[in-house]
């Protein structure tokens, strides 16, 4: 696989431009590409002020590829280009100065490791340069280089004042920049300065934004290569790729195979860190690929509609102040309406450090902490920029009203805190440890586990297991849950006295809808467990719960403990008790639950019951006579107990399944869990 290059000079258009020459390479080495330090650097600046020029003089690449952009003599699109310079890799994206083109400028901008702001000397500062520089501050680009060009044209008298107002600009942003270079494309002064001063960042160690073991690549480029296929290209945001790995494609969510990987035109096995990549995919076509879709490690990233964010600045797009319009938002790559809604109503036109959501026109990926750009609707000016705060978020509304305090939180937060809030806002969705790490700013699956074990010990959150599955889900849930379950029981024991509660093996039944089926059952025996509502028999109560029944009900069931007692070992059924007629049945049958779930009946088998004193006496008369080593017949015991087989069967039965008995062919002998000695 070559991914496709255009080198030498663009046509001059609009008056004659110096040729391009390309300049000494003097500082290329051949080195192992997996020991060199990485570094990709980013053009901004207004247009005619140099930037394609610069970097064709650094780099002897014309990042102008398109056929009208060297008609013209204008950048309009992205372009690229490498140095190899002592051991270093340096990639370059080269991006346009024109105001029609921003969008693509802040799709070149997102991803690099420093940017060089680029100043004509003979021109100083003009409207897309404070654009380009406000960008670049709103994308939180923390490392930039002041490069003045065309010093040939202007005396350093000149130059120092142009450097002072470039200065003040950047510096009313928030920028601090590295260090000012002023270098000339036509007679090579500076060149060497400053490709040592990108030597020198390239070999410091860098904190990322992102510093994630997760991969993702926002899409900036995608094309067909004869006999390989559709290929696209990025700057990695962070971690690391092999080939035929497989990844997702995101927004479309088609999952993809890594065929081959190149960085400039070096094949390569796998890849890691910040830098340009070129990857050949198999299993989708050029046509399904494009601009602002983004490859990333399966599990990662989610499609979303509704993101919460914080702005850094926000200018209102019209005369009239509103809390809700529509803007272009600009996310990695990506270019797509959107609405946005204040928390509060703005009191002023411009907004600083405010709370938002964001509702795409068409569905986004995100990160937690990723920055973006908000222009308006008719991209003609910057309107300002912020973080993502959730990347998949509910719209705001009155049951699900913003919260300030737990939106700065996701702002402000440690990623301890952080993590509580997402696994919080979850509620009983449930998320993966890719998912925890995207939502919460986390940088691989061991932080994931450190800091939920540290959640977990501290009672925070609760681990539900099903099968091999694991739901986190946080406390104040199961607090609320707990509270909820035992206003219903209570009023289900008040509404139905005479049932002995919620039968165990319906408890599930009564788990929140939103919760996961799956973990229903592990969900109901964790408030069993923890001793949240009691379990009398196999019926579940309210903790504390004492069954108080009506003279009538109290004097009913006494009369049927009584039937059941005279009954002895051969009890009546509930049809044949004096005590039932026609207009109390169904509380005989209800108060017969009641009696077994208290223990004041023995159940035995569908239909019948025993008394537990004549069952106690039973056990006693069989197991005496089993104790010497005799054996009995099932009709021996018939005779013993003076019943019949139709009671006596079933009775056996239940004495084989307790273990008291056991069966030897046609005897039963005693059983393993029979009492070892009598009375």
């Amino acid at each position: 696989m070559s991914l496709p290059s255009t080198v030498g000079p663009p046509s001059p258009a609009g008056g004659a431009l110096p040729v391009r020459r390309k300049p000494s390479r003097r500082c290329t080495m051949p080195v192992v590409m997996q020991d060199r330090p990485t570094l990709v650097i980013g053009t901004a600046g207004h247009i005619d002020h140099g930037k394609s020029r610069l970097v064709f003089a650094l780099t002897g690449t014309d990042p102008d590829r398109l056929p009208e952009e060297r008609a013209r003599g204008m950048t309009i699109d992205l372009g690229f280009a490498h140095l190899v310079c002592e051991g270093c890799e340096l990639s370059f994206v080269d991006v346009p100065g024109h105001e029609r083109f921003i969008h693509n400028m802040v799709a070149g901008a997102t991803g690099v490791d420093v940017a060089m702001l680029v100043v004509a000397a003979d021109d100083s500062v003009m409207p897309q340069t404070r654009e380009h520089a406000e960008v670049l501050s709103l994308l939180g680009i923390q490392c930039c280089l002041l490069v003045l060009t065309k010093m040939d044209l202007v005396d350093d008298e000149w130059a120092d004042e142009v450097e002072q107002e470039a200065r003040e600009l950047l510096a009313g942003l928030g920028l601090q920049p590295r260090a000012c270079l002023r270098t000339s494309a036509e007679t090579g002064r500076g060149l060497d300065d400053l490709r040592r001063e990108l030597v020198s960042i390239a070999r410091q160690p860098r904190q990322s934004t992102f510093p994630y073991r997760w991969f993702r690549l926002p899409v900036d480029r995608s094309f067909v290569v004869a006999g390989r296929g559709t290929v696209v290209t990025g700057s990695v945001a962070h971690g690391s790729v092999t080939q035929e790995e497989e990844l997702e494609l995101w927004p479309p969510g088609k999952r993809v195979r890594v065929r081959d990987i190149q960085t400039h035109r070096d094949q390569r096995q796998a890849v890691g860190g910040r830098m340009r990549l070129g990857l050949n995919l198999a299993g989708v076509s050029v046509e399904e690929v494009a601009r602002g879709h983004e490859l990333a490690t399966p599990g990662y990233l989610q499609p979303s509609r509704v993101l919460d964010v914080w702005l850094a600045t926000l200018r209102m797009p019209g005369k009239v102040r509103r809390q809700n319009f529509r803007v272009r938002l600009h996310l990695a790559t990506s270019d797509v309406l959107a609405e946005v809604r204040l928390k509060d109503r703005p009191e002023s036109d411009v907004c600083r450090g405010v709370f938002a959501q964001l509702r795409p026109a068409q569905p986004v990926v995100a990160a937690w902490g990723q920055h973006f750009i908000l222009r308006d609707p008719s991209a003609t000016r910057t309107l300002g920029g912020g973080r993502v705060l959730r990347p998949g978020s509910r719209p705001w509304g009155t049951r699900n009203p913003a919260l300030e305090d737990r939106l700065r939180v996701l702002l402000e937060g440690q990623p301890r805190q952080r993590l509580e809030e997402v696994i919080r806002a979850a509620g009983w969705q449930g998320l993966g440890p890719s998912r925890l790490a995207t939502e919460a700013g986390l940088g691989d699956a061991d932080e994931v586990a450190r800091l939920c074990r540290g959640l977990l010990d501290e009672g925070v959150i609760c681990q539900l297991e099903a099968a091999s599955q694991r739901l986190l889900v946080h406390n104040s849930l199961l607090v609320s849950l707990a509270e909820n379950l035992d206003r219903r029981l209570k009023a289900f024991v008040a509404a139905n006295p005479r049932l002995p509660g919620v039968p165990r093996s319906q408890w599930p039944s009564w788990m929140p809808g939103a919760c996961p089926e799956r973990f229903r059952p592990a969900l109901a025996e964790w408030f069993i467990d923890r001793g949240l509502v009691a379990v009398v028999g196999e019926h579940v109560v309210p903790r504390g719960h004492s069954a108080a029944l009506s003279p009538a009900d109290q004097a009913l069931l006494d009369q049927i403990l009584v039937e059941f007692y005279e009954g002895a070992f051969q009890p009546p059924d509930v049809d044949a008790l004096r005590c039932r007629t026609a207009r109390n049945a169904r509380r005989v049958r209800e108060l017969i639950d009641l009696a077994v779930a208290r223990g004041q009946l023995l159940r035995i088998s569908d239909g019948l019951w025993l008394h537990p004193r004549r069952w106690q006496e039973l056990v006693e008369r069989i197991c005496g006579v089993l104790r010497g080593g005799s054996q009995i017949t099932v009709a021996e015991i018939r005779t013993l107990l003076g019943s019949s087989r139709k009671f006596v069967v079933p009775i056996v039965e239940r004495l084989d399944a307790l273990g008291l008995t056991r069966r030897v062919g046609d005897y039963r002998v005693l059983g393993p869990k029979a009492p070892a000695h009598g009375p």
